[in-house]
């Protein structure tokens, strides 16, 4: 099993924000992540559990990972994003980001200082249920790059 943590600001593991397409899918596959399909401006990798979105001058800018544990393990804030209920991992980002709390959304949220995403929490993600009771996991964590963030915002400016 492949063991990673998101830093935000800088990547996931050996996955760096802001390197280019090469030398990410370089890292990839030294880390044992399975290459999957690949489109104009985004990669996948690990049974397309990992996304990997680059801007327009092929640098990555966001990295997203949907719980996957018998391929990888990963952490954010110190807890495991695949076996922390999401209102738990919310809280803990929530605290790093600093300032008023804000409101558990389980659609998802973009912490702006961090550039740490949450989307999509649902019982659904919970792939290691202890007891068999499932707990809302997040569909997909991710970081990003201050593009990335831009990007998010103005898209949600655009529809509100």
């Amino acid at each position: 099993m492949i063991r990673l943590q998101f830093v935000p600001h800088d990547g996931l593991g050996p996955l760096k924000l802001g390197a280019t397409r090469q030398a990410l899918r370089a890292a990839a596959a030294a880390t044992g992540l399975a290459a999957g399909p690949t489109h104009a401006e985004s990669d996948a990798f690990a049974e397309e559990s990992v996304q990997v979105d680059y801007d327009s001058g092929g640098r990555v800018r966001f990295i997203g990972v949907a719980p996957l544990p018998e391929i990888h393990r990963v952490t954010l804030a110190g807890l495991d994003c695949a076996d922390t209920p999401a209102a738990d991992l919310f809280r803990a980002i929530a605290a790093a980001e600093g300032g008023g709390a804000p409101a558990f959304d389980p659609e998802g949220h973009l912490f702006p200082r961090q550039i740490v995403a949450l989307w999509a929490a649902d019982e659904q993600y919970d792939l290691i249920a202890p007891g068999g009771r499932r707990r809302p996991i997040w569909g997909q964590v991710g970081i990003g790059t201050p593009a990335y963030r831009d990007l998010v915002e103005k898209t949600r400016a655009r529809d509100t």
